[in-house]
């Protein structure tokens, strides 16, 4: 009986497996959310710091307080002080009474189009397909946008410090008050600057978010809350009102409600948002419209 033939398999001889070419394996790690934020972050504030929206405004926040406390000078010690009531806080009452509205322009000119840029241009088909959530570019982009606000506020700040000093006399200087005023300015920023990416999440005109930001927080607010208090109602729940507390804490003379004789048997009311009040009310405003800027920004979508 004959044997059949050998198998192709058993009868092949062994080939040794192909030499290496000598690639190497690329081990990928993946970036935490943190790191995604300090990207974002870092880029954006580079991106503020270089446009003229920032160098601007900064230059006008120098030149406004220059030139104030270089007209003090012209007009003397002794002038100035008398103008002050002979007081640190006065003086720091009325130099800081502008802070509001550096904060203001500052939320319209870096948050006002921060968002809307992604839906209304060609930057969001190389942004929003990059595999970072859209929350943590919003957070990034909202650190950075505090970061130039607070940058400028603090050299406003640090104008008011050196003449109040000059004219005062360091020792005498009132560091806390003007601690707790720097306090209450960050916090306004910071729910400026929430209400101004809630505008930019929702209009996709990059201007239009940007003049409708500073005519809600400046215009808007400061009108509304005049009316209300010319009809003889407390505006606690404007945020202009809150912000009133950055000057009250310096003041000396605060008194949370006067009333103004005009003539007879008229009077205007007039209220200040002690520090407490302030605080509870600029949280609110913060937490609901970050918020708000968060969920409108996950429903957008990019038609630039």
């Amino acid at each position: 009986m004959t044997e059949p033939p050998p198998s192709p398999v058993s009868s092949a001889v062994p080939i040794d497996p192909a030499p290496s070419l000598g690639h190497r394996t690329v081990v990928r790690h993946s970036v935490g959310e943190f790191s995604q934020w300090l990207t974002v972050t870092r880029h954006q504030l580079a991106h503020y710091v270089r446009t003229y929206r920032f160098l601007g405004l900064l230059g006008f926040v120098v030149l406004v307080s220059g030139l104030t406390v270089g007209l003090q000078l012209v007009a003397g010690v002794e002038a100035t002080r008398i103008a002050a009531l002979e007081r640190t806080s006065e003086y720091e009452t009325n130099f800081l009474e502008f802070t509001g509205l550096w904060i203001a322009l500052s939320a319209a000119l870096f948050a006002g189009d921060a968002l809307s840029v992604d839906f209304s241009t060609g930057a969001g088909y190389h942004m929003l397909v990059l595999p970072v959530r859209r929350t943590t570019l919003l957070v990034g982009r909202y650190t950075a946008a505090l970061i130039v606000t607070m940058a400028i506020v603090s050299a406003y700040y640090t104008f008011c410090i050196v003449g109040a000093s000059y004219f005062f006399g360091s020792a005498v200087f009132e560091w806390v008050s003007t601690g707790v005023s720097l306090l209450i300015a960050a916090l306004f920023a910071l729910a400026a600057l929430a209400i101004a990416f809630s505008i930019s999440a929702f209009f996709r005109s990059p201007a239009a978010g940007v003049v409708v930001t500073l005519l809600t927080i400046y215009v808007g607010f400061s009108a509304l809350q005049g009316v209300l208090e010319l009809a003889g109602y407390e505006p606690w729940f404007f945020l202009t009102y809150a912000a009133g507390a950055i000057t009250t804490v310096t003041d000396r003379d605060f008194a949370h409600f006067q009333r103004i004789p005009l003539g007879p048997g008229q009077y205007a009311t007039l209220w200040q948002a002690d520090f407490m009040e302030a605080v509870v009310v600029m949280i609110a405003y913060l937490v609901v419209f970050f918020v708000l800027s968060a969920f409108l920004y996950e429903r957008q979508e990019s038609m630039g």
